[in-house]
C-alpha cells in the first residue's frame, strides 16, 4: 500500500497546507500545530533551520513531522566529570539535526488515523529517507528527541543509541479544588505547601493573562528573566529572540497564557502556558533570582499553575522537565522520554554514543526508582 511513499522536506518558512497538517495532531499536543512551530523557528536565534519532514503516498499525506538543522550544537552541557572537563576543552560542533523539535518536550510522527495499524513502517520509512537527505546536508549528528512511546523496532535498535534522557513531568488534577488537591499529597509534601503559601509575601501578586495582552515592555522583561534562568541550565540550547512572547501571543491568541509574578509593579517571574481543552502544558519560565529564594517564587509560581488548571476543568497539567524534586512533592509523575541518537561517522557513534549513555544513566535510574527523592539526592548535579 505504501511502496510509492516518499518524504517532502519543506521549509518551515515555505508555503504548504497547514490544516493538513494540523488535521494529524491531537487536540492536547498544542506544541506541534505548524503556527506554533513556525513562530518558534522565526523566534530562535540559533544557527537553525527548520523543516516539515511530510510522507506522501499519491497525494495522500500520510505522516509528518518537524526537523530542525542546528550547523552550531555543541551537546558538552549533557556531560559531567572528566568526560565533560575533556570535551569543554574541545568543544566540537557538530552539524546537528532533531527529528522532532529539540524545544518541545513531547514529540512524535504525526500519523493519519487510517494507517495506524502499520505506523512503525512509516515512522521507519520517513526516518531513513530524512536520514539519506541529511548525510547530503552534511550533517554528522542525528538526536530523534524526547517521543513518549518508544520505538522498539530492529532498525531502531540497529541504527541508533537509545537513551532515557531528561524525563518529563505532570501532574493529573481529577479533583473539584486545591484543598482536595492537597489532600491526596503525603502528609509531609502537604504541610511544606501549606507552609510556604501561609508565608507568601503580601506584595507578591500572580495573574494570569493572554500572552496577547502583554505590554512591549513586559514582552521586554519575561525576555530577560528568560535569560536568567536559560544561563543557570547546564544544557543552553534553545536561544530565542526578544520576540518570541509577543508573536506567540499575536499567533496562539488565548491558548497562549502568561502567568505573571510582581513584587509591586516590577516583574519578578513568570511561566508561559499553552493552553488545549483539557490540558496545559507550562513550556517556560523566567525568574529574577535576587527575589526567589525571598519569595519563594518557583513553587508560588508552580502552585498558581495548579490553581488555574483546577477553576478551569482541566485534566492535567505537564511541568516541564528539570526541577524534579519540587515538581514531584507536588504530586508530580515523572514521563519517560525516549530519544535515539546517531552519528553518521560509526567511529564516533562507538565513542561518544557510549559516553552520552553512560552520562544518562542517571535519568533511567529516577524513572526505575522507587524513592525518587533519594535518587535526586544521589545525581544532585545532572537531575536539579
Amino acid at each position: 500500500m505504501l511502496n510509492n511513499l516518499r518524504v517532502e522536506m519543506i521549509k518551515s518558512d515555505s508555503g504548504f497546507n497547514s490544516e493538513e497538517l494540523d488535521a494529524l495532531v491531537s487536540d492536547f499536543n498544542i506544541q506541534h500545530k505548524t503556527k506554533y512551530l513556525q513562530t518558534l523557528i522565526k523566534n530562535l536565534s540559533n544557527s537553525f533551520e527548520g523543516y516539515f519532514a511530510v510522507a506522501k503516498s499519491g497525494g495522500e499525506t500520510v505522516a509528518w513531522t518537524y526537523v530542525f538543522i542546528d550547523s552550531g550544537f555543541v551537546f558538552h552541557g549533557m556531560l559531567s566529570g572528566a568526560a565533560g572537563k575533556i570535551y569543554s576543552l574541545l568543544p566540537k560542533r557538530f552539524n546537528t539535526a532533531f527529528v522532532s523539535s529539540p524545544v518541545a518536550e513531547y514529540n512524535m510522527f504525526h500519523v493519519k488515523k487510517k494507517y495506524k495499524l502499520i505506523e512503525n513502517i512509516i515512522i521507519e520509512r520517513m526516518t531513513d529517507e530524512i536520514l539519506a537527505v541529511l548525510k547530503n546536508k552534511k550533517v554528522e549528528l542525528v538526536i530523534i528527541k524526547d517521543h513518549i512511546n518508544r520505538y522498539t523496532s530492529e532498525y531502531f535498535c540497529e541504527k541508533f543509541i537509545h537513551l532515557h534522557f531528561m524525563p518529563g513531568t505532570y501532574i493529573d488534577l481529577n479533583c473539584a479544588c486545591f484543598d482536595e488537591y492537597l489532600m491526596r499529597l503525603k502528609k509531609k509534601w502537604r504541610a511544606n505547601i501549606r507552609n510556604r503559601i501561609n508565608k507568601r509575601k503580601n506584595d507578591l501578586l500572580i495573574e494570569i493573562i493572554n500572552a496577547v495582552d502583554l505590554s512591549a515592555q513586559e514582552c521586554v522583561r519575561c525576555h530577560e528573566l528568560y535569560f536568567k534562568t536559560r544561563d543557570k541550565q547546564r544544557l543552553k540550547h534553545e536561544l530565542l529572540s526578544q520576540d518570541y512572547f509577543c508573536e506567540c501571543g499575536k499567533t496562539l491568541g488565548e491558548n497562549c497564557k502568561m502567568m505573571i509574578a510582581k513584587s509591586g509593579q516590577k516583574i519578578i517571574g513568570f511561566a508561559q502556558l499553552l493552553v488545549s481543552e483539557s490540558d496545559v502544558i507550562n513550556v517556560r519560565m523566567g525568574m529574577d533570582y535576587n527575589y526567589n529564594r525571598a519569595y519563594n517564587l518557583y513553587h508560588h509560581l508552580l502552585y498558581e499553575n495548579i490553581i488555574y488548571c483546577l477553576k478551569n476543568k482541566k485534566k492535567r497539567l505537564y511541568t516541564s522537565q528539570t526541577c524534579y524534586r519540587p515538581k514531584i512533592e507536588a504530586g508530580a509523575k515523572l514521563l519517560p522520554l525516549h530519544t535515539y541518537i546517531y552519528f553518521q561517522s560509526p567511529v564516533l557513534q562507538n565513542i561518544f554514543g557510549r559516553i552520552i549513555k553512560h552520562q544518562c544513566r542517571c535519568y533511567s535510574e529516577l524513572l526505575e526508582s522507587e524513592n525518587p527523592t533519594k535518587t535526586l539526592a544521589k545525581y544532585k548535579k545532572l537531575c536539579s
